[in-house]
């Protein structure tokens, strides 16, 4: 059976920090995500669950696929304000110029990361 998850992103010490939730459906409207987290994306996964030797259930999951772009929560900016608005940030602004992203997100908790076509920005509500 195909089964779809939502996985929340948490800005972490040096790392990406998430937490996964099974969901119902794929839908945006749907998921509520703490002021803690700063996006996050859907992906499937099949599950079959079995009896195993003991008689009892074993659920076997198989790897993640079909991830959607991520959902921010944050604002969408180019190289070029980034330069402009945070000209001390050398580290990041190297950073970016060696990814050659065009737009960067800027998260609500204030961590930068690349921008897909992929991507979606969500209002804050």
């Amino acid at each position: 059976m195909l089964k779809h998850y939502v996985e929340f992103l948490y800005p972490g010490a040096q790392l990406i920090e998430t937490s996964v939730r099974e969901v119902q459906i794929r839908d945006p409207s749907t998921i509520q995500a703490s002021k803690e987290c700063f996006g996050y994306r859907f992906f499937d996964r099949q599950e079959i669950t079995l009896e195993n030797e003991k008689h009892k259930p074993e659920t076997l999951k198989g790897e993640p696929k079909n991830y959607s772009g991520i959902y921010y929560f944050g604002k969408t900016m180019t190289l070029e304000e980034i330069k402009r608005e945070i000209p001390n940030a050398r580290h990041l602004i190297n950073n970016m110029e060696r990814n050659k992203g065009n737009k960067f997100v800027k998260t609500r908790g204030g961590t930068f990361h690349p921008f897909t076509i992929d991507d979606v920005i969500l209002s804050e509500k």
